[in-house]
Order: C-alpha cells, then sequence, then structure tokens
C-alpha cells in the first residue's frame, strides 16, 4: 500500500474547502477577460464587471467533468513513455523557465542559452526515474516576444517523452499544437495524444489575468492537460498562516477548473501549486522551507478532495549547488511524493539556475523517493514464513532461493550514491556526490547524438517560432 503523510484531518479539510467555496462564492476571482467572462457568465457565473462568483453548484458540476485522478494518462510521442498516473505514480517532472545554468566545464553560473535547452532535453531524455522532460530554463538568446515559442520548438525536438512547457497566450498554445502535428505527421494525429501539457499560473490574491486566461481556454479546446497553479507568498499576497494561504490558494485554482469545464467539459486539469514563503529576514522567496514542503502535502490533500491528479513542486531547492543543503531539501520533498501523482523539481537556487550534475542527482534522488512511495506489499511470499522456519534458528538467509528471486523488486539498487567500503572510495578519487554526478552527466553529454527528429521537420517547427 503507498504510504500517505496527511496534515489535516476530514473535519479540517472539509473546513478549509468550505472557507474557500465561500470566497468564491462571496467574493468571487477577478479575470479581465472579456471572452473568458462571457463564458463563465452562460455557464451560470455571476458577473460584476471583472469580477465573476460562482456558487458551490457551479463548482461541483465543474469538478465532476473534469477527469479523475485514475482517468489520465499524459501522452509522449514516443508510446513506450506514456505516463498512467493510476499506475505510475509518483513520477518526476522537471519544472520551468529557470534563466541560468552552471555551466558544466567551467563551473560558473550564465544565462541559458538554447543549445542549453536542448542538451537538457536530451540528458532528461535519457534518465529513468524522470518521467515528464520539462523544458527547465527558458533561453536567454532569442527574442524576448517569442521565447515560448522558441522554447516549445527546442522541446519538441529534442524529447520523446511528455514534455511541459509555458505558454504565455492563447497563441503560444496555437503555434506548439501546430509544431507538435509536425512532429506526429498530422494535427489528427495530434488531437488523439497531445503529447505535451502547459502551464497556467493564477496572480495572487484572487486573479487570473486576461493572457493567462486565454491559455487555459485554448488549451482546454485542444484538450492539452493543462497544470494549473496558484502560488500565493504568505504574508505577502495571502495571508501568513498556512492554513488561510491554501485556502486561498485552493479558491483560484477551482475557478480555473470552472473556467476550464465551461470551455470544454473534461479536458485534463491538474492541480498544483506553488504556495510558498517569504524569508522574513532577508526578503527572499523560499522554495523550499518547511513550510514549501508542507503546503505541498496540504495541497495535494484538496486537490484529491476533488479527485484530481495532482502535482507538486515538491523537489526544489534553495541551495545553489548540489551539496548537503540540496540533499536535505529534496528529503523535505517527501512530503509532497506521499501525495501527488507528478513531483516537481530540477532546479536550484529558488527555482531560478540548473546544474547538469543536479539532472542525474535527482534522478537517483526520485529513485529512492519512489521506492518509499511503493511502500509494502502484505502477501504469503513477502512474510516468507515456511522461509523463517526453513532456515531457523542463527540461518543464514543470503544463499536461499527467495533471497535471489526478491532482492531485485524489494530493495532499491543505488547508482550514484556511495556505499563501498572507505577504501575503495578512496582509490577512486574520493569524489563527493556533486562530482560523481558531474562525471556521468558529462558521459551523457559525449554520447549525445543531437536531436531527435529529422532535419526537415526542426526546420518546419523553427520556421513557426521565427514567424
Amino acid at each position: 500500500m503507498r504510504p500517505k503523510l496527511n496534515f489535516f484531518s476530514e473535519e479540517e479539510i472539509e473546513r478549509i474547502h468550505n472557507m474557500s467555496l465561500d470566497i468564491l462564492e462571496s467574493m468571487g476571482m477577478k479575470i479581465p477577460s472579456e471572452e473568458a467572462l462571457g463564458i463563465l457568465e452562460e455557464a451560470g457565473a455571476d458577473i460584476d464587471g471583472e469580477i465573476a462568483k460562482f456558487t458551490p453548484e457551479l463548482i461541483e458540476n465543474a469538478v465532476e467533468t473534469a477527469p479523475k485522478r485514475d482517468e489520465l494518462t499524459l501522452y509522449a510521442r514516443d508510446e513506450e513513455y506514456d505516463i498512467n498516473l493510476s499506475e505510475d505514480a509518483p513520477v518526476l517532472a522537471g519544472m520551468t523557465q529557470a534563466t541560468n545554468v552552471i555551466d558544466v566545464d567551467t563551473r560558473e553560473k550564465r544565462p541559458a542559452t538554447n543549445e542549453d535547452v536542448g542538451l537538457m532535453l536530451r540528458v532528461l531524455d535519457q534518465l529513468d526515474n524522470v518521467s515528464i522532460a520539462s523544458t527547465l530554463a527558458t533561453p536567454q538568446d532569442v527574442p524576448e516576444e517569442r521565447m515560448d515559442q522558441y522554447t516549445w520548438a527546442t522541446a519538441i525536438k529534442n524529447t520523446k517523452k511528455h514534455i511541459t512547457a509555458p505558454s504565455f497566450n492563447d497563441q503560444c498554445v496555437k503555434d506548439a499544437v501546430k509544431m507538435g502535428s509536425i512532429a506526429v505527421g498530422g494535427e489528427d494525429k495530434f488531437q488523439e495524444r497531445p503529447f505535451f501539457s502547459t502551464w497556467v499560473l493564477t496572480s495572487p490574491p484572487l486573479e487570473l489575468d486576461a493572457e493567462t486566461a486565454s491559455t487555459l481556454m485554448e488549451a482546454s479546446r485542444h484538450n492539452i492537460p493543462t497544470l494549473v497553479s496558484s502560488g500565493p507568498i504568505l504574508g505577502v499576497s495571502a495571508p501568513v498562516t498556512i492554513a488561510g494561504g491554501v485556502a486561498q490558494a485552493h479558491a483560484e485554482n477551482m475557478a480555473c477548473l470552472v473556467l476550464s469545464q465551461a470551455v470544454n467539459p473534461g479536458a485534463p486539469f491538474i492541480y498544483t501549486s506553488f504556495a510558498r514563503i517569504m524569508d522574513m529576514k532577508v526578503t527572499n522567496i523560499s522554495m523550499a522551507s518547511p513550510e514549501f514542503a508542507i503546503m505541498k502535502g496540504c495541497m495535494a490533500e484538496l486537490g484529491h478532495l476533488l479527485d484530481l491528479p495532482t502535482r507538486m513542486p515538491s523537489m526544489l531547492r534553495d541551495s545553489k549547488k548540489v551539496d548537503a543543503q540540496a540533499g536535505f531539501e529534496v528529503g523535505m520533498g517527501l512530503v509532497g511524493a506521499l501525495e501527488s501523482e507528478i513531483i516537481g523539481g530540477l532546479q536550484l537556487d529558488m527555482d531560478i539556475v540548473i546544474d547538469f550534475a543536479d539532472l542525474v542527482f535527482s534522478n537517483e534522488c526520485m529513485g529512492q523517493l519512489k521506492r518509499i512511495a511503493r511502500g509494502v506489499e502484505v502477501n504469503d511470499n513477502n512474510l516468507a514464513r515456511e522461509l523463517i522456519s526453513e532456515v531457523g534458528h542463527g540461518g543464514d538467509f543470503l544463499k536461499t532461493l527467495h533471497t535471489a528471486q526478491n532482492f531485485k523488486d524489494e530493495l532499491w539498487d543505488a547508482d550514484l550514491v556511495e556505499r563501498r567500503m572507505w577504501e575503495y572510495w578512496e582509490d577512486d578519487g574520493c569524489l563527493d556526490m556533486e562530482e560523481r554526478a558531474l562525471a556521468r552527466v558529462k558521459e551523457m553529454i559525449e554520447e549525445d547524438t543531437g536531436p531527435l527528429l529529422d532535419e526537415e521537420l526542426q526546420k518546419e517547427i523553427d520556421a513557426i517560432a521565427k514567424d
């Protein structure tokens, strides 16, 4: 059975949910988009200027039509990498929109390039425990007004896995659909298996801007899964208390759910949240505080109250490098891993820096988290009662057939983690985790064969970004 870690009792989660319903009915959501407001009004929302107010019944109807946790498959360009959330969870996904990378050779921080984005995607394509090859960074060497289009083009050319990338507005979604259709041989084929998802971020408190609303509506029309996230900052754009902050974030997500389902009932909707804190001492945002981890668990509970698939960015780090701080910040991410279907990660320095070495490190960490989240299966084979009698007092289980047949399934197999005797580690150069991860990713980069699409298809996709 998959283990759980709950922060709320049933009574508490109902109380928070009811407060969120009250917020939406009495205060509503500001959405400065005539198109969105018109769709919501037709669906039954009360429109007052730029404010849309929602009855509990309207929200209940939207919950009813949205795909449930055990119904959603995230398609990949190659069917081998399809993700069935009811069977494969938790899975690791990269985040998006970092702006800097740690150079593989110089180890200096510098702006991310389009070449970096493509190379990172091809590395992610090779990592067993990274299921969603998100565009980790936004290239800083392309025209600013077309950054998202270049990001989509680079992603589609460089991975066979499911992709998540940002879309500034509806035009970006349309362009991404064109690119995806080229990659699979036509829009009909793409619509059968849309192999990417896109982000929708609210603007706390209680607002969804017009461009973002257009992204949500366009993605919903195409049945493209949308990762809808409210990311309030406690004490800044939400109450400083966790309970108040998650109640507000839950309300914002539910408002977006209504809009999505009003546009296209049954459109895939993934519930997520970047609820976070500001360190009051240094006035920076933290993406890896204990409260951040707690809120990922809390928001996953609220998403599951609606029976929606959830994605929580539980493996982000404030640490600047792959070090002890990065390690224990990943460990805190277990809170989200035990509740969410999808775990977001692979970024450092408050979500803005990518280290190629960290991709391999995080892949190793996710392997351990997946083993913990798998829990313990109790059956006759695993209880091994007859074997215990057979081996007897003071016996040895190492030589038994049962051990040979079961150890690979039961015990997680370490790759980068150092478990050898000191002398062997010393003979290999006394490398720490960062050094081992860097060596491994350099091997992968040296073996890289470049983009994964035919050259002519690449040119067609690039033309859309440049147009």
